[in-house]
């Protein structure tokens, strides 16, 4: 059953009724219910690309650069978010990045802070969205944790893609592992609950290490 359902997605990517950017629907959205940008996206439609709020760390630095962040919420209405091998993030503020009902596929949701900085640390609820062959990871918590909510959620398949970098440095790190589906980490425990996390490869399916770790 899982597999039927699988390859109708890949067949809804493969030939979208749609595309436009992801950047180009967060700039055209306006505020509402509390949030600076609310994006609503429609069914059927393949967003492309990735999207980052919030300022982003200088290599090796103490200093920030880029735009402040901003409360954002993504209704997905049942779209597709073809990250392309980006991400969707938010880094580096003290601002909200809800998702929900959208199928997330070829990148990564991230969510990154500095522990020992409040208002460094970005808050977040992700619900109800599948993510397919996401690169990376589906979800990464680096540094950041507390205030998220993640439930509701499919993870299927998540890429490796060689070591992931460190926070300060962008340095890889071999033991920053890429290819789980979850990855939490320092900076406050996050509310985790009631996801499906699948490997359509038994050997690892059957390895917890790779539907969720702490990095």
């Amino acid at each position: 059953m899982l597999r039927s359902l699988l390859a109708c997605l890949v067949l809804l990517i493969a030939t979208p009724a749609g595309a436009i950017t992801l950047r180009a629907a967060f700039e055209a959205a306006g505020p509402g219910e509390g949030y600076d940008k609310l994006v609503v996206l429609e069914a059927g439609v393949v967003y492309t690309g990735g999207l980052h709020v919030g300022p982003i760390l200088v290599p090796e630095s103490t200093s920030y650069s880029g735009e402040a962040g901003l409360n954002v919420k993504i209704v997905g209405g049942g779209a597709v978010l073809d990250l392309g091998g980006s991400q969707l993030a938010i880094s580096y503020c003290p601002n909200r990045l809800d998702v929900e009902d959208c199928v997330i596929v070829n990148g990564s949701l991230r969510y990154r802070g500095l522990d020992y900085e409040p208002d460094r640390q970005p808050r977040g609820t992700v619900r109800q969205v599948t993510f397919y062959r996401p690169h990376d990871y589906a979800l990464r918590l680096q540094r950041t944790g507390s205030g998220i909510v993640f439930e509701r959620n499919l993870l299927v398949d998540a890429v490796e893609t060689g070591p992931d970098w460190i926070f300060n440095n962008g340095y890889p790190m071999d033991w920053l592992q890429t290819g789980l589906n979850v990855a939490l980490g320092l900076g406050g425990a996050p509310l985790v609950r009631d996801n499906w996390s699948f490997r359509s490869n038994a050997h690892e399916n059957a390895d917890p290490l790779l539907h969720f770790g702490f990095l």
